[in-house]
């Protein structure tokens, strides 16, 4: 069977021939009552066009009788009866039990009246139609998608639209049968909205066919209507003490509220935080207003927050609803001691002005290692006959020759030790005492050659491997003037340490912050630039500075002195370097600042503070609990991973990981980490529950042998009101994208009628081509008929017969 080219016009691009083996005699018949046709008329008495008219007429004529031996056929593609799906997906979540017009009927009861019938085994008349054509799947989605007979079990009582999960469930389970087409009957608002730009980004970058979505309304929006609601909530820990845990608050507004309303923070003792009055523009339609809240006064560890909106002063405006005013949001600033290594070439005030900042944070503690004497040469007479010891410790531990410090050797003084053993050989050797020990190494007014070469090489895998964060402060001894150029802790460090050159020391010398410095919330004191400023300003000079000509690629310059040569050198340098970080505090006398008044000590104590707090900060433990959130499904789930390490912050293996769940009522689950096969020192495990508003996670880490390894805690909220209730009304312009990404078309609740209509003209997975033979059909004969007709005519009216 042969048809036309598909460029020609679709009623003949439609015809096909049945009998194609009759071509060749119909061609030759054709062409022969043409010829004798073409002969026959030479000799007629007819002139002009109206020759040629005639003639025309009487061969398409012949040529339509000459077709017919070839029997052609009309082709109709129609779709195949119950051959290809169309799944009707239904909005079952709460949020659609809110009426916005205060009226009875609310946007469930529209659902339900579009879907279901008085009799339970009849759908409407449309879903009818549909199903005369296509295989109906049904199915409604709240947090998960599932099937539903008759839409009987539509109840709109669970929290959540998970949209785009459904949307993906839908993509997936049809992956591989003749899916038409999806008919979603939602109002667009989803709760799994993170997920919302990349589905849009897959439709839009399909390469084979897309089914369309015919997105159908539901529900009618009313300017009039008026609600607050917290949107979203966003918890960020900061080292900046004035602002421990900074909240990012959306607050959303819905009509017009002609007075300020108050944005608060409560824990879960109910003790208020913090607040904000805001205020929102005067005009109908739907408002955001972004929030920051700073809280300083955080517990260490976990702490449930919630986060509010409500109406100030007397007469509150009615609202929608209540449930969507509020959600509950964990802050985790993580919780101590974190211990530092402080080394020092001198007694100087800097170690006292750090144990001074720190007295009060019990989050934070410094171990000392002070040499207060350096090594002496061996000579050949001693203080007395047979003593070779330093006459500094004689009297003490005399009975121990070994503890007792040598001539050659350096004097030390250890402070804040937590055991008798700690650091009685110096500085740490091995890795195994100092890596599990201490987050943190700072260096004061010390030079290189009082570590070995082996000490400095495991400073160096202390930042790059392990993690941890090294400080260099300035000093006599510091930088260039203590020989660590060209040593591993040289390499580290963000500064190159080439010769000084020509130039004098600096004098007078003003701090200042730079751009990255405003930007780095530790290294700011105040909460407002404008006070900052001024505290800036009122600063003293600083008389002693180790000098840096570069900085290296990659380190961040955080604070700048000015001389009184008007010179403008690095004073606070950080960079990363490996899996840690290292910083250069090139202000030999920082002392200065808290010798000016009792305020500026302050000042110096809280600048400390936060410098620590940061080295700290992000430095691995050896157990590392981490958490997924996982919204879509029957229940919410959370993976939990747990990272364990030994005292060499290698993966380890031979652990034993005891989960314990913590609901807010206090009741406990206990899970087993089951070791991953994917990554060593990796355990993992699962947890779904929706019973609590809320829960923490702690995980309790023993070797093989039975000792504690040590500990972490995580937690997770659930907000299922207010993230359901974030956005009342319908979202037409989201349902736009899904029709506009997949080629379908947003319909009202009023135009379900068209669907039936509209999914027979789709491009079909399974269609069926029926054949209408047309040449028996009286119009061919009767066209063949009235074309001989006219010729006829033509040559009655010249009198030619």
């Amino acid at each position: 069977m042969s048809v036309f080219p598909q460029n020609l016009p679709p009623i003949l691009s439609s015809i096909a021939f049945a009998s194609e083996s009759w071509g060749w005699t119909a061609l030759a018949l054709g062409a022969g009552a043409l010829l004798v046709l073409f002969l026959s008329y030479r000799s007629s008495p007819l002139r002009g066009g109206t020759k040629f008219f005639a003639l025309a007429l009487k061969a398409i004529g012949l040529l339509l009788l000459a077709l017919a031996l070839m029997e052609p056929v009309q082709l109709d593609e129609q779709p195949r009866k119950n051959a290809n799906d169309v799944a009707i997906v239904a909005d079952n979540s709460s949020g659609l039990t809110i009426a916005l017009n205060g009226e009875q009927t609310t946007p469930a009861d529209s659902v339900r009246e579009a879907l279901t019938t008085e009799d339970p085994v009849l759908f409407p008349d449309w879903l009818e139609k549909v199903g005369d054509t296509f295989r109906l799947q049904t199915f409604l989605f709240d947090r998960n998608l599932r099937r539903s007979e008759d839409y009987s079990d539509l109840d709109f009582e669970k929290p959540g639209s998970n949209l785009v999960a459904a949307l993906e469930s839908i993509d997936k389970r049809f992956e591989k049968r003749p899916l038409a087409a999806t008919v979603l009957f939602t109002d667009g608002n989803a709760t799994d909205r993170d997920g919302w730009e990349e589905w849009i980004g897959k439709a839009d970058a399909k390469d084979d066919k897309v089914v369309p979505v015919f997105p159908v309304l539901i529900g009618e929006d009313n300017p009039d209507a008026t609600d607050l609601s917290i949107y979203r909530v966003d918890a960020e820990t900061t080292q900046f003490e004035d602002a421990r845990v900074t909240l990012t608050i959306d607050a959303r507004a819905r009509g017009v509220f002609s007075k300020p309303v108050e944005v608060y923070v409560i824990n879960d003792k109910k003790v208020e935080l913090g607040k904000k009055e805001i205020t929102f523009p005067q005009e109908a339609g739907e408002h955001n207003q972004p929030v920051r809240l700073r809280l300083a006064a955080i517990p260490p560890g976990v702490s449930f927050l919630t986060v509010g909106i409500r109406q100030l002063g007397e007469a509150p405006i009615r609202e929608l609803t209540v449930k969507n005013n509020s959600q509950r949001v964990v802050a985790n600033p993580g919780s101590g001691p974190y211990r530092i290594l402080y080394v020092s070439g001198r007694p100087n005030w800097e170690y006292k002005f750090l144990r001074r900042s720190i007295a009060r944070d019990a989050e934070l503690d410094l171990v000392g290692l002070i040499r207060i004497a350096k090594r002496e040469p061996k000579f050949e007479w001693r203080g007395r006959t047979g003593e070779s010891s330093n006459p500094l410790f004689r009297g003490f531990k005399s009975d121990v020759p070994e503890e007792t410090q040598k001539y050659d050797e350096p004097v030390l003084i250890r402070l804040n030790t937590a055991t008798p053993e700690e650091l009685r050989d110096g500085f740490p050797g091995v890795e195994e005492t100092l890596f599990p020990n201490y987050r943190a190494i700072i260096l004061d007014d010390i030079e290189a050659d009082f570590f070995t070469l082996e000490q400095q090489e495991l400073i160096e895998r202390f930042v790059s491997r392990r993690g941890g964060t090294v400080i260099m402060l300035g000093g006599q001894e510091s930088f260039q003037p203590g020989n660590w150029d060209n040593t591993p802790i040289g390499r580290l460090l963000p500064v190159y340490l080439e010769d000084l050159g020509r130039g004098g020391p600096s004098l007078e010398a003003s701090f200042n912050l730079t751009r990255e410095g405003w930007l780095a919330p530790w290294m700011r004191l105040r909460a407002s630039k404008e006070e900052e400023i001024t505290r800036l300003a009122y600063m003293p000079a600083f008389f002693a500075m180790n000098q840096i000509r570069a900085i290296k690629p990659g380190a961040s310059v955080l604070a700048t002195v000015s001389d009184s040569e008007e010179r403008t050198l690095p004073a606070l340098i950080t960079q990363r370097y490996g899996e840690g970080k290292a910083a250069a505090v090139t202000v030999a006398d920082l002392w200065r600042w808290g010798m000016k008044d009792p305020e500026q000590q302050e000042e110096l104590a809280k600048t400390w503070r936060q410098l620590l707090r940061w080295s700290v900060t992000e430095v691995p433990a050896r157990v590392e609990l981490t958490k997924e959130d996982i919204d879509a499904g029957g229940l919410p789930l959370t993976k939990l991973s747990v990272r364990v390490r030994d005292k060499t912050f290698a993966p380890q293996d031979d652990a034993n990981v005891i989960l314990t769940i913590t609901s807010e009522s206090g009741a406990t689950t206990q899970l087993n980490g089951e070791p991953s096969l994917e990554e060593p020192g990796l355990f993992t495990a699962e947890y779904a529950s929706e019973t609590s508003p809320g829960y923490r996670i702690d995980a309790t880490v023993v070797d093989g042998e039975g000792v504690e390894v040590g500990t972490a805690e995580v937690a997770r909220t659930f907000n299922p009101d207010a993230l359901e209730l974030a956005r009342i009304g319908p979202d037409r312009e989201r349902l736009e994208q899904i029709a506009a990404a997949t080629g379908g078309k947003v319909l009202g609740m009023d135009e379900i009628g068209e669907l039936p209509g509209l999914l027979k003209k789709l491009e079909l997975p399974v269609i069926e081509v029926r054949q209408r033979p047309l040449w028996h059909t009286p119009w061919l004969f009767l066209l063949a008929l009235a074309f001989f007709l006219g010729e006829w005519i033509l040559r009655r009216k010249q009198g030619i017969l």
